[in-house]
């Protein structure tokens, strides 16, 4: 725990060191923002409507698994290699639908079991009307009903927390390269990997790791959006509202681009630069 939280605070120093990279991520997060902004206020009429809505139909998946490439590629090569980060988004793209397709089927065996134990129904009496002298009587709360309880976990942690952390991990697992990269050393070999790579996303590390970071992407940027507040004046309340989008925005950047490296970190370890001395030493050995 100790390691990873280390981890996680020294993984800020890297993401603000490089603000060109930032800015790159910060300018394909805003075109998908954009491009789902116009998806769905954008009314089928005309034809070049309708073209539109398709084009961003493809456009939209492809952006946002080009952010996720792009992140994890410059986390693993500290570098931007477009090709292989376009390659990378469509295998990214490939794993994201296998392991969504796993879900949906424990989700589908969850809601099955969950049928099993239905919540008892409750008679809800009439309150009695208060006299003069006595005050009105609550409804009695129903008692908690356990299986309803575990089952709503259980899917909490599917979506929220497995399907996540499960996808994060195939997609560090297959990044770099081309397209016959992953079987390069065979179909066992693949599978191998493909099969640590899941081991390691249930493990303590990965998660702290996403759960603070889910504090950050996710959390932080509800809490800024939802709530609403009053002020006086049009302009100052458009201004505070147009703060509040900006920091959730860069929350939810900051926050998501900090939690793929640190993750990315623990699984991919790079070398470091050969030292002078290392270089100078092979050379006089060879003179």
């Amino acid at each position: 725990m100790t390691t990873a939280l280390k981890l996680w605070l020294s993984t800020i120093a890297t993401v603000f060191a490089n603000v060109g990279a930032l800015l790159v991520f910060g300018t394909i997060y805003a075109f998908l923002l954009l491009a789902s902004y116009i998806f769905i206020s954008i009314r089928e009429a005309t034809v070049w409507q309708v073209l539109v809505t398709y084009a961003l139909m493809i456009l939209i998946p492809l952006g946002f698994f080009v952010l996720q490439a792009s992140i994890i590629d410059r986390a693993l090569d500290q570098k931007f290699q477009w090709r292989v980060i376009l390659i990378d988004a469509v295998k990214f793209l490939v794993l994201t639908i296998l392991v969504l397709l796993v879900v949906l089927a424990l989700y589908y065996a969850l809601s099955k079991l969950s049928h099993r134990y239905p919540a008892p129904v409750v008679e809800v009496l009439p309150a009695k009307q208060p006299t003069p002298k006595t005050t009105p009587t609550p409804p009695p709360i129903p008692p908690l009903h356990w299986p309803s309880l575990i089952f709503a976990t259980l899917r909490f942690v599917l979506w929220g927390i497995a399907f996540p952390l499960a996808t994060i991990h195939l997609w560090i697992a297959v990044a770099g390269g081309g397209v016959r990269t992953p079987f390069r050393d065979g179909v066992k070999p693949f599978f191998k990997r493909i099969g640590s790579a899941l081991a390691h996303a249930f493990s303590p590390d990965s998660v702290l790791l996403y759960g603070l970071g889910l504090l950050i992407f996710f959390v932080l940027p509800y809490v800024m959006l939802v709530p609403t507040f009053k002020l006086n004046g049009n302009k100052t309340e458009f201004a505070f509202f147009g703060l509040r989008l900006l920091l959730s925005f860069l929350f939810s950047l900051i926050g998501w681009v900090w939690t793929l490296t640190a993750i990315a970190r623990t699984v991919f370890t790079l070398p470091p630069e050969p030292s002078v001395s290392a270089v100078v030493k092979p050379m006089e050995a060879t003179a």
